[in-house]
């Protein structure tokens, strides 16, 4: 049987920049979005900000280990 694993970390180099810029264009927008709303926070916007930090995380790890790109 193959050895089947879950991908997190991008591949090449222009797609941990592209995860980048899409978590923090989501971050920011959950943001504003969240500081413009009276009352009980959107339970689909606390998810997405959620996320988008985990988004930027795993760029960032692409990015700063290269060996792991892939994985």
């Amino acid at each position: 049987m193959a050895d089947r694993r879950w991908h997190f970390i991008p591949a090449t180099v222009s797609l941990c920049w592209l995860y980048l810029g899409v978590g923090a264009i989501l971050l920011v927008s959950s943001i504003l979005t969240l500081t413009g709303t009276e009352g009980r926070a959107p339970v689909l916007t606390v998810i997405a900000a959620v996320a988008a930090v985990a988004l930027i995380a795993v760029s960032v790890v692409g990015l700063a280990r290269p060996k792991l790109r892939g994985r």
